[in-house]
């Protein structure tokens, strides 16, 4: 019997994962409904429609990203060695769980023949994510080659997380991690 009371981040918590494993296409409210332990029309307490279970997903993935990514970025007693540990350990807790992937770029990949309305969120998040590298980048690179390595880091890390999924073996995204520390730390 599904449980009746349920918080709005309680749910979100079961639906994350869940959205990031199945997809949006081959996820049903009845499905999140069983995943959550909840009624099917509790959703609709919370969400309007699917479409607006999901931007509150990528929502929230993308307000914990920013807020931790900036957490790591403003610690002052940290050098850019350390923030860039912090960074792989945030990527690494985000995106190694179950070889599930990123749900931004699953979400960007299933929006482009799905519905593109996700979009605007998910570029928030990489933005995010190429302005942190930038700005680690740039105490030893131009600003127009701090962009373009920020880019080249961000599509490296998402295609280790694909393959990784694809493969079944989390080596690919460390390896795209192990490529970023030797970029931005200028090591050989």
């Amino acid at each position: 019997m599904p449980k009746v009371k349920t918080s709005k981040e309680q749910v979100l918590n079961k639906v994350i994962p869940f959205i990031r494993k199945r997809g949006i296409a081959n996820t049903s409210m009845a499905d999140l409904a069983k995943e959550c332990e909840i009624q099917k029309s509790h959703f609709y307490y919370y969400f309007d429609n699917k479409d607006a279970l999901v931007k509150e997903v990528l929502a929230t993935t993308n307000s914990y990203f920013s807020y931790n990514m900036n957490k790591i970025l403003a610690n002052e007693t940290l050098n850019t060695a350390n923030k860039l540990k912090g960074i792989e350990q945030l990527l690494s807790k985000l995106f190694t769980n179950k070889h599930e992937g990123c749900v931004m770029a699953n979400t960007a990949l299933e929006a482009a023949y799905y519905n593109p309305i996700y979009f605007d969120e998910v570029a928030k998040f990489f933005d995010c994510f190429i302005n942190a590298l930038k700005q680690l980048l740039s105490s030893n690179y131009g600003k127009k080659e701090s962009i373009e390595l920020a880019e080249q880091i961000v599509q490296d890390i998402e295609g280790g997380i694909l393959l990784m999924k694809v493969y079944q073996d989390q080596r690919y995204l460390f390896n795209a991690i192990k490529r970023m520390r030797k970029t931005i730390c200028l090591e050989k």
